[in-house]
């Protein structure tokens, strides 16, 4: 008997946490109900069939709200279990982890920035427009570099691994590409150096 009221706070808990979703498919229900009583059948004529085949009314009112306790149920068991999912992903990472795999993605970053710029601008005519995508290069990294060390108010606030985001698409892209083969002792410290210098 004690296992029905946590049942219960679970179940709210639940709720509470899903509202957005609980109230999309009340919604739908709501339409799809006004779409059953004004376009295909008045819903009156459903309640005197009811009547005729002496089927109690409780018994259909239960197997309704049964019908739909399950859809709710199994919206919300799905999305739970995405966010669940999310949730494992993100807490996985440690802060050294997060903090290391962005600095290894920023360097590899760079190094496919500027690989792209000496292909691309092979020809003595381009030298100038070539500097100056270079150091444009160069000062996106250090933009972005600062993140590792100096964070806003907003920024704190935040996950790590959101303030730290690496784009796993490009990433594996740089890795294939053998961005990273190098890269096995790269330190924060050499980040530092690189962006402060003296």
């Amino acid at each position: 008997m004690a296992k029905i009221p946590l049942i219960w706070s679970s179940v709210l808990r639940l709720i509470r946490l899903h509202h957005l979703a609980v109230g999309n498919i009340a919604v739908l229900c709501l339409i799809v109900l006004s779409i059953m009583d004004y376009g295909i059948l008045d819903l009156f004529c459903w309640f005197e069939t009811v009547e005729k085949e002496n089927i109690p009314l409780t018994v259909l009112m239960y197997i309704g709200g049964l019908k739909v306790a399950i859809v709710l149920f199994l919206a919300l068991w799905c999305w739970t279990r995405e966010a669940e999912k999310n949730q494992e992903d993100n807490l996985d990472m440690p802060i050294s982890y997060v903090r290391k795999r962005y600095c290894r993605f920023l360097v590899m970053h760079l190094l496919a920035s500027i690989d792209r710029l000496i292909h691309h601008h092979s020809h003595i005519d381009d030298f100038l427009q070539g500097h100056k995508d270079c150091v444009e290069a160069v000062e996106q990294f250090r933009w972005r570099a600062r993140r590792l060390f100096e964070r806003t108010d907003l920024q704190l606030c935040v996950p790590l691994h959101e303030v730290l985001s690496v784009d796993d698409q490009q990433e594996k892209e740089l890795l294939r590409l053998g961005y990273g083969d190098k890269l096995e002792q790269l330190r924060e410290l050499d980040i530092y150096k690189m962006i402060y210098k003296d």
